[in-house]
């Protein structure tokens, strides 16, 4: 079957034998996510797992001061929504699809049902859990080295990635958020935020037209 085939490239299901991933198949359900699109946000009630066949998604903690950090990136063969499995707990983070994604659900449930009929799928998802607590930790590390502006330029650069479309050599984001709203985001002073824009604008790596703004690709890193 097409979809055993795809599954049989997902991290988590590793070792497992195409006999078993075809019997997986009849309990997973197919998703598909529009770019810029969320597949849950925090504080939502954990239904399942996506085992992500197609596509890469951004995995945020935004708080209730609105308040935003990017963890990590999501791609393709990866699992999302697993952290909240067993508790039953509602989402600790959202995550927003950064192309079209391609994704097949399994219900906590029976994801946990499965981890014991077939044990290397446990053993898999414990290695997974044990790099992404690896890279939060990377994160918040970062997140204390970085000065303001750097910190701006890494939101930008998110951005870019969840909504950006290349148009005459720089990226295109025909919404661009106001420095109150980057300032709130960062927990940043707004004067941190015009300073950083100002120098970036002033430099050549951003074009500000109204509420349009350009970003040079080479200025946050992004491949062209």
């Amino acid at each position: 079957m097409v979809v055993s085939a795809v599954l049989k490239k997902i991290g988590v299901l590793g070792g497992l034998s195409d006999e078993d991933l075809d019997d997986i198949v009849h309990h997973v359900t197919p998703v598909s996510v529009e770019k810029g699109s969320y597949l849950f946000y925090r504080g939502d009630a954990s239904t399942g797992v996506y085992l992500v066949a197609k596509g890469s998604l951004q995995i945020i903690i935004d708080n209730d001061s609105n308040k935003e950090i990017i963890v990590y990136t999501i791609y393709q063969g990866d699992i999302v929504g697993e952290m909240t499995m067993f508790t039953e707990a509602r989402r600790t983070a959202t995550a927003i699809a950064l192309e079209e994604c391609k994704l097949y659900k399994i219900k906590n449930a029976k994801f946990i049902e499965l981890m014991g009929q077939y044990p290397a799928i446990g053993v898999n998802l414990l290695k997974i859990l044990i790099e992404r607590l690896q890279a939060a930790n990377n994160m918040i590390e970062r997140l204390g080295t970085m000065d303001g502006g750097e910190r701006v330029i890494s939101f930008l650069k998110s951005l870019v990635m969840r909504e950006g479309a290349l148009k005459d050599g720089y990226y295109y984001l025909p919404r661009k958020p106001t420095y109150r709203q980057i300032s709130q985001r960062l927990g940043l002073s707004e004067k941190t935020v015009y300073r950083t824009m100002s120098a970036l604008a002033h430099s050549g790596a951003i074009k500000l037209r109204g509420r349009q703004l350009f970003i040079k690709p080479s200025a946050l890193s992004v491949q062209e």
